[in-house]
């Protein structure tokens, strides 16, 4: 799965989806979805999945509180969803609801970022990522001049 990129689709009005070409190539029928951390949808295949399950695995810490809470979010609304013939999938009323996604007005944005899918209202994307902009751009910034300074002390060495 090497294929990245978005899409637009029109939320219908049983709240289905249709997935493009590009995004079907990388599933096998079924996706898992579940809550994200920004009121969106995450989406997993299969195998993406059980990886991603792997982080909520039990270390003998019962009564870890962040732990829990993220198993919550994430193991506690998670939901198979089989996509059907034309490239369609329903998405699950609680998740719909979580990422404000409604049946036939909204328009979904789809993204495949290589580790998982993520489903978000149009407008609430655009929303939260112009106010991320300024802040990813300072984030590269100082993540480059950190790499130029720690190339720089190890040529000094």
């Amino acid at each position: 799965m090497d294929r990245q990129g978005a899409s637009v689709s029109q939320v219908d009005a049983s709240g289905r989806i249709t997935l493009r070409e590009h995004h079907l190539d990388e599933i096998e029928g079924l996706l898992t979805l579940t809550q994200g951390f920004d009121q969106n949808i995450l989406g997993f295949t299969e195998a993406q999945w059980k990886e991603f399950s792997k982080l909520f695995a039990d270390d003998g810490e019962d009564l870890d509180p962040d732990l829990d809470d993220l198993k919550l979010l994430f193991l506690g609304n998670v939901t198979d969803v089989e996509i059907d013939d034309r490239g369609r999938l329903k998405i699950p009323e609680h998740l719909r609801d979580w990422a404000g996604l409604k049946p036939g007005t909204s328009r979904a944005r789809v993204l495949f970022i290589g580790s998982r899918f993520e489903i978000w209202d149009e407008v609430r994307y655009q929303s939260y990522m112009a106010g991320r902009a300024a802040e990813l751009k300072q984030a590269a910034r100082e993540r480059r001049r950190s790499r130029a300074g720690g190339e720089a002390e190890a040529e000094g060495k």
